[in-house]
């Protein structure tokens, strides 16, 4: 068994972790929990909370946007996760894994366009996502900018989307449909599944 803590931005993520990842990585022996950094996540602050959390738990990894992460340093996202990485001392970093969601968590939502359109209630909704990831070139490219974000095209054309609701909700079915589409999530989750199966093997 595997103890899996994992500090996430919000109320959305924390949402997230327990309704729709938590029990697919129970499957394989690793048990997650969500941490909630109730937003404004900075390095500052990431520290602080992954550094106690490594005493808490047999490894620990991170859920955060990229939009919207406070004062972060120049580059991609790969800089960020690496930059995090980096603040965790050396001898722990084997138990951690940063990982930071490609602009926003809605990339999984625009991901699974017809369960989202079902859960959202709006005729027409997953058409509209196709054509946004379609223009973007990906789920997780569409980009970070103030009206361009993901979470902000959902809400222009979807008004009453509650991020912290509807986003959990269908992603619950839809899980495999997003991990085919977002393939920097993919690489994480699949890593996060195999804990338990590398540490038998060690």
């Amino acid at each position: 068994m595997i103890r899996l803590g994992i500090s996430v931005e919000g109320a959305t993520e924390r949402e997230f972790v327990t309704r729709v990842l938590a029990p697919v990585l129970a499957q394989n022996q690793v048990f997650a929990y969500p941490i909630d950094m109730h937003g404004r996540v900075s390095l500052e602050r990431v520290e602080k909370e992954v550094s106690k959390l490594l005493a808490m738990f047999d490894h620990v990894t991170t859920f955060y946007d990229f939009y919207g992460f406070h004062k972060r340093p120049e580059g991609n996202v790969d800089v960020l996760e690496a930059a995090i990485n980096d603040l965790m001392p050396a001898d722990k970093r084997h138990r951690f894994t940063p990982y930071v969601q490609q602009y926003e968590f809605e990339a999984l939502v625009l991901a699974v366009p017809d369960r989202a359109e079902i859960i959202i209630g709006v005729n027409g909704l997953g058409e509209q996502f196709r054509e946004i990831v379609a223009q973007s070139g990906g789920a997780e490219l569409v980009n970070d900018g103030y009206k361009t974000c993901p979470s902000r095209r959902i809400k222009a054309i979807a008004p009453l989307y509650d991020k912290k609701f509807h986003g959990p909700v269908a992603l619950e079915g839809g899980l495999q449909e997003a991990r085919a589409a977002c393939p920097r999530f993919d690489a994480w989750l699949n890593y996060i599944l195999q804990l338990k199966v590398n540490q038998n093997s060690r």
